[in-house]
């Protein structure tokens, strides 16, 4: 591998008397699918949350893109370009496609309108790069479970995230919907984005990835 996108080394995270993890070290290159396996209560999402900004290790030091830097935050984790992608998705199912892709991140007209033209042009472009038939005017209750997956990696894709962390996004998902997951995850990985992936599903696990961190 080359120089790392992003490097942990030496990670350690203790819930009061519970160490989930202990000097952990992973590294991650430009444009792969990583694997991230091990038995439940492995530590696997702890780490990843300690990378993504939703957790602080107690020990250890993070490095992106050769740099050493504290991700303070999810929004800190954000403008550095990292995107975390929950088993429980994260979206607004009253809002639209469009809605929940800006959420947070509204585009306004003299500062105070919504305006939901520039949103919906936005949301249009990110989801035809990302090749999926889904309108940014639909509301996002209507959609199925696969293709709410598909909003938030659009969510990520539009704050310019290159290291984008899926925690069992098949969990819920049929075969179809997970092949065409599988199909998007390699055109990202192409296109030169690292793409972390948190399974138990060893056949899964063959199919996507170049890597495996056990």
């Amino acid at each position: 591998m080359a120089e790392p996108l992003l490097e942990a080394r030496g990670i350690s995270k203790s819930f009061g008397a519970v160490q989930a993890l202990k000097g952990v070290a992973a590294a991650f290159g430009t444009g792969e699918v990583v694997a991230v396996m091990g038995e439940n209560g492995a530590g696997k999402s702890t780490l990843m949350k300690c990378l993504a900004g939703v957790h602080q290790p107690d020990e250890g030091e993070i490095f992106w893109k050769g740099q050493s830097v504290k991700i303070g935050s999810v929004n800190r984790a954000s403008e550095l370009g990292i995107a975390f992608i929950h088993q429980e998705l994260n979206l607004a199912d009253n809002l639209t496609v469009a809605g929940n892709i800006f959420l947070g991140r509204e585009k306004r007209k003299c500062g105070f309108w919504l305006d939901n033209k520039a949103m919906q042009e936005g949301a249009e472009k990110v989801l035809a790069e990302l090749q999926v038939p889904i309108r940014p005017e639909t509301r996002v209750s209507d959609l199925s479970i696969g293709r709410q997956q598909i909003v938030e990696i659009a969510k990520a894709l539009s704050q310019d995230a290159q290291f984008i962390i899926m925690d069992e996004p098949t969990s819920s998902l049929s075969h179809g919907e997970t092949e065409a997951l599988f199909a998007l995850m390699k055109r990202l990985r192409d296109g030169g984005k690292t793409i972390v992936f948190i399974s138990h599903r060893l056949a899964e696990v063959r199919e996507i990835s170049d890597r495996v961190i056990v």
